[in-house]
């Protein structure tokens, strides 16, 4: 099966001549079209688009034509849905048809006009904005503190996340090993089609996410691709590999959009206050900007790259919103900033997040948000107080970590940055860590340190540390990053972390201060 894959993408990248079939429009809308899509929004059951044009192009009626096509599609493609007198201004209303086989919930939208018989693309793509006005299962968020942790699987029935009083916890989805066709499953229909789910994999978070919900605790699941059998879901760039960790959403097929829009619908609704507790964020990927490792795409460039994300997060983002509309959803960069992109391995992400962010400005701003990992340089590094040239308060900065989080948090608040409300977009710290390794003082510090300079930020929503118990596989590359050891025991971080936020918080401080070598904490933090 593999062998076939990789023989595909290698015949496949002969007869593409590079990577041109993949563009969707994303750079032919650079070349400027006469025709603008103001807004494309569900209204009721309908959609209703409304355009503009600066000169109203020729055409053989005097139509302009919208045409629905999937997010692979590319030009004029897809299914006609409404046709509309060409002029400085107009508007087509169409059905939304959500949850049947003609739904519209997930398609782009392009303006076309027929001059000679032939279509002609007059407008750039567009996608719903508003899927949360459909939604039938919104439930209110538990936005209750910023202090979280990655949970230890086999701690999850002692008390040590109320004891450390803990607001959020992350854990993983793998979507590669959830869908499944035969034994064990759920059937989940959607879109006039039956998808089925892993009955054993479903019933682990059925169980795990009420069970939080009831500690108080706001859940935040990260939606991984994980290699399986199934080819389905593994984009065709992608198949080239059998040793990442991580895959790019298959974006490019029928198959595989399909699944993913069943995928997204499914866990928003089922973890939305039905029984199965509810999860209030999704991270859709690990790190994207590091492809070969936990976004796996064959080398290709930043543009190629962003867009075929940006069609996951679409995906993702319609899904998950169209059921609970207060759900966020995320996307994932890790620490490498301003850094030279090597394309062979990752991006910066502030050039992927340029390109990212442009893309979905072009085709329709929605309110998406970051999930970072400001991790240390080198990640056993555990001072992140510490003076480096590859770390400054500058949007040049080789990277990020919690001690200049503040660039990150700037950079969004520049305007063409912002969420469709006009907002900062959420920042939620989604996994950092220090190692114990060079002393327990010295990560009580680091974590304390941290926490404080999240606290200081009015834009970052989660501070989530990677873990809470050891990792034996971690330990032998120097990060022993848990606060409580892999006997149990508890260090000198589960103490501090456990206080910094309560009744003893300025002694606490205090002593994180006095370890860093300041007389007082609000010396070295950034507040925003």
């Amino acid at each position: 099966m593999v062998l076939t894959w990789v023989t595909a993408v290698l015949i496949g990248t002969v007869l593409m001549t590079g990577m041109a079939v993949l563009t969707d429009g994303a750079e032919a809308e650079a070349a400027g079209y006469a025709v603008t899509v103001k807004t494309c929004l569900i209204q009721g059951t309908n959609v209703v688009v409304l355009v503009s044009a600066s000169g109203v192009p020729a055409s053989d009626d005097g139509l302009y034509h919208l045409y629905a096509e999937d997010v692979y599609g590319s030009g004029v493609t897809g299914t006609e849905v409404a046709s509309a007198a060409a002029g400085k201004n107009a508007q087509f209303a169409f059905a939304l048809g959500k949850n049947t086989a003609n739904s519209n919930l997930y398609k782009k939208f392009v303006v076309a006009v027929k001059k000679g018989g032939a279509l002609t693309q007059v407008s750039a793509a567009a996608y719903i904005t508003n899927p949360e006005v459909c939604a039938t299962h919104t439930t209110a968020r538990m936005n209750v503190g910023k202090k979280g942790i990655l949970p230890a699987a086999t701690m999850l029935d002692t008390n040590d996340l109320q004891t450390l009083g803990i607001h959020q916890c992350t854990y993983n989805v793998l979507v590669g090993s959830l869908c499944q066709s035969t034994g064990g499953t759920i059937a989940y229909q959607y879109n006039g089609k039956t998808y089925y789910f892993s009955k054993a994999i479903v019933g682990q978070y059925d169980s795990l996410v009420p069970k939080l919900n009831k500690r108080g605790i706001q859940m935040t699941m990260v939606v991984l691709n994980n290699l399986t059998g199934d080819p389905t879901l593994i984009h065709p760039l992608s198949r080239s590999s059998v040793t990442a960790n991580y895959y790019a959403f298959n974006t490019a097929e029928q198959a595989g959009v399909e699944k993913l829009e069943a995928v997204a619908s499914f866990l928003a609704q089922r973890y939305s206050g039905n029984g199965h507790g509810t999860v209030d964020n999704w991270v859709i990927g690990n790190e994207v900007n590091a492809r070969a490792d936990w976004n796996y795409m064959s080398a290709v460039d930043v543009t190629t790259f962003a867009n075929e994300y940006a069609k996951a997060i679409r995906i993702f983002y319609n899904g998950i919103k169209s059921e609970n509309g207060n759900a966020r959803v995320y996307i994932s960069v890790d620490q490498q900033w301003a850094k030279a992109s090597n394309a062979a391995l990752y991006y910066g992400s502030r050039s992927f997040l340029d390109v990212f962010n442009a893309i979905m400005m072009t085709e329709g701003n929605i309110d998406w948000h970051i999930a970072v990992h400001p991790y240390d340089v080198p990640l056993y590094d555990p001072i992140p107080w510490s003076s480096s040239s590859r770390v400054q308060h500058s949007q040049n900065t080789a990277y990020i970590t919690m001690q200049n989080i503040d660039v990150l948090t700037d950079y969004l608040c520049q305007k063409s940055l912002l969420a469709p409300n006009g907002q900062v977009r959420s920042v939620i710290c989604s996994e950092q860590g220090y190692t114990s390794l060079q002393g327990e003082n010295i990560q009580a510090a680091a974590i304390t340190y941290g926490y404080l300079q999240a606290m200081a930020n009015q834009h970052i929503d989660g501070f989530i540390l990677s873990r809470e118990l050891d990792d034996a596989g971690e330990i032998g590359q120097g990060l022993a990053n848990g606060i409580v050891n892999l006997n149990g025991t508890h260090k000198l971080a589960y103490d501090y972390y456990r206080n910094i936020d309560g009744a003893n918080a300025a002694q606490y401080a205090a002593a994180a201060a006095a370890t860093i070598g300041v007389s007082d904490m609000s010396q070295i933090l950034t507040v925003r």
